[in-house]
């Protein structure tokens, strides 16, 4: 069972989605209870249609999240036009920590997985709060933000974005590390097929895309959803996929005491292990970079108590 915290735009849709795809049952826990009791009538009158006799329940009770194998959070406020991921920083600290004092308590032996953003601090709290060994606590991001990426390099190609694989590392927002040595179209390296401005541009609407997103029409929601979706099956079905996730460090990369987005393999456990490549130096300059900035929030923080 997975249980979903949360049951907004992004919590409900990622609901959805492990229902449509047939990963597990869920439950949908929101402190206004009639939104979670409502999204979750929604999706059982929508289960015939996609033929699928998955439970989903709605509550307000942390109780009922008992026995869930993995519970994702995706509580707190959003991030707004003009926002950054760090300005959410202080209001969404307190909100977790207060929903990871219910997970221990109810679902302590589960993975916990979180979306609330700025999501490298807030699996950095989670991570702290929760006591749990650190493979079973990590944050989406850098899954989202690799799928931004291999979306602009098809399109700069014109090229499947079936055919294109890349990974994003560092945090998720503004410092991000696309990893250009490391992508691909078929195998072929894109620094094979596009040349310097043109891999700028790619990138650069990588890292802007999240906040065009806001822009436009107030918050993301299809992609992040899609996104939980896919780190559920990994670790609910063990298939040990390569993911780009925001786990805590403890030397790797040169990094310690810090949650920062890296590439790992997910899979039953959670974080199997963390994969440390070799980076060229103007990508480990980005990625120390993208540490500093995460550590000074992580200060900030601290310093708030």
């Amino acid at each position: 069972m997975i249980s979903i915290i949360g049951a907004g735009k992004v919590g409900s849709a990622a609901a959805f989605n492990i229902l449509r795809y047939r990963i597990s049952d869920v439950v949908l826990i929101d402190i206004f209870e009639s939104l979670a009791k409502g999204e979750a009538l929604d999706m059982m009158q929508t289960a015939p249609a996609i033929e699928f006799d998955g439970k989903i329940k709605g509550t307000s009770d942390f109780s009922e999240m008992e026995g869930s194998e993995l519970v994702i959070v995706t509580a707190g406020e959003a991030r707004k036009p003009g926002m950054t991921r760090i300005d959410l920083m202080n209001k969404n600290a307190k909100i977790v920590k207060s929903i990871v004092k219910e997970i221990v308590q109810y679902a302590p032996n589960c993975k916990l997985m979180m979306v609330t953003n700025p999501v490298d601090i807030m699996t950095y709290i989670a991570y702290k709060e929760s006591g749990f060994e650190r493979n079973r606590v990590f944050g989406m991001g850098n899954i989202l933000d690799t799928l931004r990426f291999r979306s602009y390099i098809a399109l700069e190609l014109n090229v499947s974005r079936e055919d294109v694989r890349a990974l994003v590392m560092g945090e998720h927002g503004d410092s991000m590390t696309p990893l250009v040595g490391y992508a691909s179209v078929s195998g072929i390296p894109i620094t094979c097929l596009l040349d310097k401005k043109q891999i700028e541009k790619t990138v650069n609407f990588t890292i802007s895309s999240g906040s065009d997103v806001i822009k436009l029409k107030g918050s993301t929601t299809h992609a992040p959803s899609a996104v939980i979706a896919i780190m559920a099956d990994a670790i609910l079905r063990g298939r040990n996929r390569v993911m780009g996730v925001s786990t805590y460090l403890e030397g790797e990369y040169g990094a310690s005491d810090i949650a920062i987005g890296v590439p790992v393999i997910l899979g039953k456990n959670g974080v199997e292990r963390i994969l440390e490549l070799e980076l060229i130096p103007e990508t480990r300059k980005r990625f120390e970079n993208s540490v500093s900035i995460v550590k000074e929030a992580i200060k900030k923080l601290s310093e708030k108590g």
